[in-house]
């Protein structure tokens, strides 16, 4: 690779890599695959009395309890503190959703079948609101597509509308007329329409709303057994996207010997224009199912068994469908502790699995009954207790967020068995095929357009994957393993030897990616040969140029002289070639009262004009107390240098 890619990998190692931020540390817990956030909202729940009751916006994120009387009061809670929102409006009956716009400037409500009102808050007060009627249809409900734009789901049509709170009216940017419109699901940030139509509701369009156009994608049946119920609900279905491909998750409920058992059947949408199937998940439970998508996971939780299975479907097969089983063992959520901030208040008894859950997308858990919501997390160190193919598991961590930490445990672990090193290997091969992945990325990021300029718009979703640099292996394993074998107080220089080993395969591993190794990486070993005693493989790996030459690395040999001898003249030919080190030659040379050597190459690169490093040579040969050769010097320095030269003859 050349300097320029070099210095951009070097610029990449500086650079946070994705995926790449330093976790904090947790509790371990060894125990859980899953457990809800300690970081919760509340908000007020369902209440008997039905005065209070609550809607959800998955596209904002944001929860709305909607409490009647004289007045109707909104409170709106979410993650995002710009999202949260106290008003008051004019009471006109039960609320069945409620959606702010992308940018909180209008809010869309529906209280009837018919009709769907508009509003704008100032002050904490409704400032403008209107209405609009629908004649001869039933309204599904409506989802926002844009600042000002909104689409309306009917029994009969989609309409794209765009909304104008001046005029307090709307008008039709585009319909698109379907017969029998029985639900429909929506994937906001590539604006995904999926309509299931028909009798039983097994047939579903697919659509994009995009440049004021509502295009449709796909027409086609899910493969589902409905012997055990008659339709197919909207809240069996799932449209997200696991893996960078938008996908839909469908639950199937299979009749087998009259026993119904379930699994997942996955369409995957192939570049925006066809539907496949493409995976199947396989339960082998009865119960009650929901779905979450945590970090590219699969989350299949049942109320019944109060389990939940973790499914990954990064395994591809040359057939047409894959079909997964769990990835570990199902295992309940880990019990969430609720600690109220005052003393005085009584703590909420929260029930895993409770009947009041709804689930949204992607991991939103949500308790209407006690008025909490959290966010569905994954507990890694469950599964690094799990899964006991070291492979399988690195890879399996590779791919999911804040698991750097968990991966170079994981490595350090194998690194301290020499029986597992060429198990280390492919395991740095793993993670280095990642790296270098990050790396091609970053180098065509240099030198292109931002991505939010070149991005197709059928892109618009990145693959997310934890990325381990040079920096963090050295950092977070090599390191602390050296830490430790100095920390040992002993004699026995096997563990340097292993280390030693593990090093260099971790640097025929970035060799092999055509990767540059980084300086410390080579320091580092270095170090570890000298205590060792492994000269000859030391010589054989400078003479032979296998590690890069850099200035960092000569000074290391340099200070390597009383236990490697040969190492200063390795340095030197090492700054030599490196054609930038003149100077530090020079005083090595000076250090090592090798005067007469220093004259020469100094003439060498300087020229015989140069006067600054013969006064330099004939002071350090004076100071030598070496007669004969301060007179050489002095002889061969006087026709430039004479009357500069004021010291005493020794």
């Amino acid at each position: 690779m050349d300097d320029d890619i070099q210095d951009d990998i070097e610029t990449a190692e500086v650079a946070e890599p994705e995926g790449g931020a330093d976790e904090p540390a947790i509790e371990y817990d060894g125990d859980h695959y899953l457990r809800i956030s300690a970081n919760k909202i509340t908000f007020e729940g369902v209440s008997k009395s039905g005065l209070t009751s609550v809607c959800f916006d998955e596209s904002n994120t944001q929860v709305f309890s909607i409490l009647s009387g004289d007045a109707t009061e909104v409170t709106v809670q979410s993650p995002y503190p710009e999202k949260c929102h106290n008003f008051r409006m004019e009471e006109k009956g039960r609320v069945i959703a409620m959606k702010f716009s992308p940018d909180q400037g209008i809010l869309a409500l529906q209280r009837t079948p018919n009709s769907i009102e508009f509003l704008t808050i100032s002050n904490r007060i409704v400032s403008r609101d209107f209405s609009e009627n629908f004649k001869g249809c039933v309204l599904l409900g409506f989802v926002w597509t844009g600042k000002t734009e909104i689409v309306y789901i009917t029994n009969l049509s989609i309409k794209l509308c765009r909304v104008d709170v001046n005029s307090g009216c709307t008008s039709v940017i585009k319909s698109l007329n379907l017969n029998l419109v029985n639900w429909y699901n929506f994937y906001s940030p590539i604006c995904l329409l999926l309509v299931s139509v028909g009798q039983t509701g097994n047939s579903m369009q697919l659509l994009q709303v995009k440049h004021n156009q509502i295009l449709k994608i796909s027409k086609f049946d899910v493969d589902v057994d409905l012997k055990s119920r008659k339709t197919v609900s909207d809240r069996d279905v799932v449209l997200w996207v696991v893996y960078n491909q938008p996908r839909i998750l469908v639950m199937n409920y299979l009749t087998v010997n009259t026993i119904v058992q379930t699994e997942v059947v996955i369409y995957t949408i192939k570049k925006l224009s066809e539907v496949k199937k493409t995976h199947v998940l396989r339960i082998h439970q009865t119960g009650r199912f929901a779905l979450n998508i945590v970090d590219n996971l699969i989350i299949v939780h049942n109320q019944v068994s109060k389990t939940s299975m973790v499914f990954d479907i990064t395994d591809e097969s040359s057939v047409a469908v894959t079909y997964h089983t769990p990835v570990v063992e199902p295992k309940s959520l880990k019990a969430f502790e609720d600690q109220p901030a005052a003393s005085t208040v009584m703590p909420k008894v929260v029930e895993l699995y409770s009947k009041n859950w709804i689930m949204f997308q992607p991991n939103i858990v949500m308790d209407v009954k006690i008025g909490y919501l959290w966010a569905l997390e994954l507990n890694l160190a469950g599964f690094c207790e799990t899964i006991s193919d070291k492979k399988a598991l690195i890879r399996f961590l590779l791919l999911r967020s804040g698991s750097k930490l968990m991966i170079t445990k994981a490595v350090t672990a194998i690194a301290e068995q020499p029986s597992q090193l060429a198990l280390l290997g492919e395991i740095f091969d793993q993670i280095n095929r990642n790296y270098m992945s990050f790396l091609q990325q970053f180098i065509k990021r240099q030198q292109s357009l931002p991505l939010t300029l070149t991005q197709p718009d059928d892109d618009e979703v990145v693959e997310f994957q934890c990325v381990i640099d040079q920096s963090s292996m050295h950092a977070q394993v090599f390191s602390k393993l050296a830490e430790k074998l100095d920390m040992s107080k002993t004699d026995d220089t096997k563990g340097h030897k292993v280390l030693s080993w593990v090093l260099l395969e971790y640097i025929r591993s970035l060799t092999d990616l055509q990767i540059p190794t980084q300086p410390f990486i080579y320091e580092l070993l270095i170090k570890m040969m000298v205590i060792t005693e492994n000269f000859y493989q030391l010589h054989q790996l400078l003479q032979f140029y296998a590690v890069n030459d850099t200035k960092s690395l000569a000074i290391l040999l340099l200070s390597l002289e009383n236990r490697y001898p040969a190492s200063p003249q390795l340095a030197l030919d090492m700054l030599e070639r490196l054609g930038t080190g003149t100077d530090e030659i020079i005083e090595i040379l000076l250090a090592k009262k090798e005067v007469i050597s220093c004259l020469r190459y100094s003439e060498q690169k300087t020229g015989p004009h140069q006067t600054i490093v013969p006064m330099k040579c004939l002071d350090a040969a004076r100071q030598n107390g070496n007669k004969r050769v301060f007179h050489a010097v002095k002889m061969h320095v006087n026709p430039n240098a004479v009357n500069n030269d004021k010291g005493p003859d020794l």
